[in-house]
Order: structure tokens, then C-alpha cells, then sequence
């Protein structure tokens, strides 16, 4: 996988050095308002600029949206909504995108899965879709934030990234959904509303090293990475679906199944769920998968259901949690291993058109 090179150079045009613990010394912790942007509309893509303002570690999205229904009580929303408007979002460092892209789906299920389930303080959305129910001819709106983790912690700030650097270009790339992707059997005309978004900024100091002033910078010598890929599945039985090889840590494995369109499978109806490499070693292997379902349930608080309303309308996700108990003895380094792959076992359950086996990587892995 191509990486950025998170080196620094001509921060300050002296000399620099990482010493993770004096920067902690001689840091400020900044939250800084961005400028705000119109979402575009239906099917489109969007940029938001990163200042090159100091070392970046978290960006946090407040998505105001409202939308025009435009046919009486026939829409019905997806499971997964509202965060289903963002099927992709992207963060690109010098050109390169390779380190978080990803739905905001995955990124809200690994925010419940850190800080186990937290509950929104400003989650908003029209009761009809919250019922599952078929919305009027209206226009309707609502309100939910995404996090966006650049560092994998706030406190290590290990894959944290340097913007203060006139050769750094920082960007997040937006795409929004379009009309099938958010609901069926009615029409909607348009998409429209705000994006409100922060970063939570480190700022960058200075200390006197010999006869030198140096600037003092944090660990920079790993990105924070958290992939998303879907895989078609047709029919029941054990199905396989391919891992990215990346350098480094694997940290987490998230997987969750669209059965169709418009609904999941759940992994309390899956029969089997297992991690798999070289043909044949199956190391981690949950027979059925609601064995992973209780553990995920034991450590996060409850399980992982991405949407609104009821369970019909949510998105269940399974987390094999690398660093949930001891993240260096449970290392894997996807990498070192050939045919890497997650394995569903599909029971009686009728698989419809346009299935996708979902599965997220999360990685900490070098910077060149």
C-alpha cells in the first residue's frame, strides 16, 4: 500500500527532533474551528482543507443535512442512516489516500467500539425514519457528527500527522450518497445542509539543545490506518473474502454483512466467522459467530449496530479486537502472511441480490 512520507521537513527551517516525551512538555492542545461548507448534493464529492497548522490528530465533522421528499408515504430509508449519507470518506497526505478510507459507517463503529457505545449528544433525525415507517412528502432533516481518528490515541498520538510543513498538503474527500444508496421505493430531490468541522491540533515548540534551538516534535514514525472493502457474495455456505496485506500492526478486524440494498444479515445468524492465511491455518475461528458477538458484547458495552431505530434498521458489525487484551503478544502483521482472508459461513438465509460481505482493517503501520 503506498504511504506518505511523514518526515518533517522545514517546519521551522532548524534542526528537529522526535522526543515524544518533551513534546508532551512543551505542547498546547488546540481545538480549532475550520470553515464550514455546503454540502453539495446527491452523488456528489467534496474537499475540506486542512490548515498547516501544527501536528493534526483528530477532525470531527458535524453534519447538518436536510432532504426533499418528493412522493407520498413511499420512501423508506436503508438500514445504517444517517450515517449512510457518507459512503466514503478519505483523508489524503500529499497526494495519497491510503491511510483512512472508509464509510462513516466504519468510522462511527469503531468510535462505539474505543469508547464502548457512547451515546451522541446531538443526534437528530425525523421519526419516521427512526420508526422504520414511510416518510411523508416533505422535506425532512436531522444532525449527527463523525470522528475522524488521524492519531490512533489522544495520548501516545502515535499516527498523528504533521501539517505545519509548507510540502504538506492534508485533505479529507467527502462523497456523498446518492438516492438508491439511502432509500427505496420513493424518490428524493435533492440533498442540501452544512458541514461543521473542527481538528484537534498539538502545537509545536521549541527547546534549546546544545547551542541549538530545535523544535521538539512527537513520534512520527507510524501512520494510523482504517480500510474498508466490500465483497459481492451470492449464495449460502462458507464464503471468503480477501484482506489488504498491509505493513505494520493489524489492530482490528471489522466485519458486518448487506444483505441487498436495503437490509443485513446480522452475525447472530452467521454460522461460522474466522480469520484465515496460507490455505489451510485457521488461527481464529468462531463457531457460530454469535460466540464473537457475546465477546464483542462483553467488551464494548453492548454490541455494535450502526443506524436509527430499530434492529431491522441498523447495521450489526463483528470486531476481532487485536488490541482489546495485550496488543504486542496478539500481534498480526498482515504482511508477513499469504492468502489473508475473512471467513462468513452463510446459513438458511436467503442471500439477496447485490450482497456484499463488509470488512474494515485497522493498522498501524510505518511511515516511510
Amino acid at each position: 500500500m503506498p504511504t506518505p512520507n511523514n518526515a518533517p521537513s522545514s517546519t521551522t527551517g532548524g534542526p528537529e527532533r522526535q522526543d515524544p516525551e518533551l513534546f508532551a512538555q512543551l505542547t498546547e492542545r488546540q481545538a480549532m474551528p475550520q470553515t464550514s461548507q455546503e454540502i453539495k448534493g446527491l452523488g456528489k464529492k467534496q474537499t475540506l482543507i486542512v490548515e498547516k497548522v501544527g501536528i493534526v490528530a483528530r477532525i470531527r465533522l458535524l453534519v447538518e443535512w436536510k432532504c426533499e421528499v418528493t412522493e407520498e408515504e413511499k420512501s423508506i430509508f436503508n438500514n445504517g442512516f444517517p450515517w449512510r449519507l457518507l459512503p466514503q470518506i478519505a483523508i489524503e497526505s500529499n497526494g495519497v489516500t491510503g491511510i483512512i478510507s472508509c464509510s462513516a459507517m466504519a468510522l462511527e463503529a469503531r468510535r462505539r467500539r474505543i469508547f464502548r457505545n457512547p451515546v451522541s449528544a446531538i443526534l437528530e433525525n425525523p421519526k419516521k425514519i427512526e420508526e422504520g415507517a414511510k416518510v411523508k412528502k416533505e422535506v425532512i432533516k436531522g444532525k449527527f457528527a463523525i470522528e475522524i481518528p488521524i492519531a490512533h490515541d489522544m495520548e501516545s498520538l502515535i499516527g498523528a500527522l504533521l501539517a505545519q510543513n509548507e510540502e504538506t498538503s492534508l485533505s479529507v474527500t467527502l462523497q456523498w450518497a446518492n438516492e438508491e444508496e439511502l432509500q427505496h421505493a420513493g424518490k428524493l430531490a435533492k440533498l442540501e445542509g452544512e458541514v461543521k468541522w473542527s481538528t484537534t491540533v498539538f502545537a509545536i515548540g521549541t527547546a534549546p539543545i546544545g547551542k541549538q534551538e530545535v523544535t521538539i516534535l512527537p513520534d512520527l514514525s507510524a501512520f494510523h490506518g482504517l480500510l474498508e472493502a466490500e465483497t459481492p457474495c451470492v449464495g449460502n455456505g462458507i464464503k471468503k473474502a480477501n484482506l489488504i496485506r498491509t505493513s505494520g500492526q493489524l489492530l482490528c478486524v471489522g466485519a458486518a454483512f448487506q444483505n441487498g440494498l436495503t437490509k443485513e444479515l446480522s452475525p447472530a445468524a452467521w454460522t461460522k466467522f474466522a480469520l484465515e492465511y496460507g490455505g489451510n491455518k485457521d488461527p481464529l475461528v468462531w463457531e457460530p459467530a454469535s460466540e464473537l458477538l457475546e465477546l464483542n458484547a462483553d467488551e464494548y458495552d453492548g454490541q455494535i449496530a450502526i443506524g436509527v431505530g430499530g434492529a431491522t434498521e441498523k447495521l450489526h458489525y463483528l470486531f476481532v479486537d487485536q488490541e482489546a487484551d495485550n496488543p504486542s503478544r496478539d500481534m498480526i502483521v498482515p504482511e508477513q502472511l499469504t492468502e489473508f482472508r475473512a471467513v462468513f459461513g452463510l446459513g438458511a438465509e436467503a442471500i439477496e441480490a447485490n450482497a456484499n460481505m463488509i470488512v474494515t482493517q485497522e493498522t498501524l503501520y510505518p511511515a516511510l
